[in-house]
């Protein structure tokens, strides 16, 4: 499986000696499967790089990067859920199964940069909130290394959105 994660790299801690914390696990569960988390945008972008890839469209490969990247966040969070004594189900805390509905179908591909920057931009809030609220600075390590390519990826899409104008 280590082939699908093409990329990694020590940029992220690893996580371990520490307690089991049903806190932040929820914390990170949210940020990992939540409907706004990195799952969830690894679905969006996904799809959005399979319906602009046939047409040849310079957008269909920055989307498939940066789904790998949120591919990738997930492992982390996955990662760290398990080393504090959680599951990492694709499962919001709040009960909610990750699926389908949390994809955008647009077709429109202003639409689609549009989405991916709303989402991107409520993504990075809930980061620096989750970040907040940790003390553990492994994790917290951990996040602000996610929370830094993320504010990478917005500021990417914002400036393709500015291009398209």
């Amino acid at each position: 499986m280590k082939e699908f994660f093409v990329g990694e790299s020590n940029v992220y801690p690893k996580i371990k000696g520490i307690k089991n914390n049903s806190y932040y696990q929820g914390l990170l569960q949210n940020l990992y499967s939540g409907g706004d988390g990195e799952m969830a945008s690894f679905f969006q972008l996904t799809y959005q790089n399979f319906i602009l890839s046939p047409f040849g469209s310079e957008h269909a490969s920055t989307f498939a990067q940066l789904a790998e990247e949120d591919l990738l966040h997930a492992k982390h969070l996955a990662q760290a859920i398990i080393s504090l004594g959680g599951d990492p189900a694709f499962c919001s805390t709040q009960g909610v199964w990750l699926s389908g509905r949390v994809v955008d179908y647009i077709k429109g591909v202003k639409q689609m940069v549009g989405i991916n920057i709303e989402a991107k931009e409520k993504l990075v809030i809930d980061y620096k909130t989750t970040i907040s609220k940790i003390d553990e600075i492994q994790i917290k390590r951990m996040l602000e290394g996610i929370l830094q390519e993320e504010e990478e990826h917005l500021s990417k899409l914002k400036s393709i959105y500015r291009a398209m104008q």
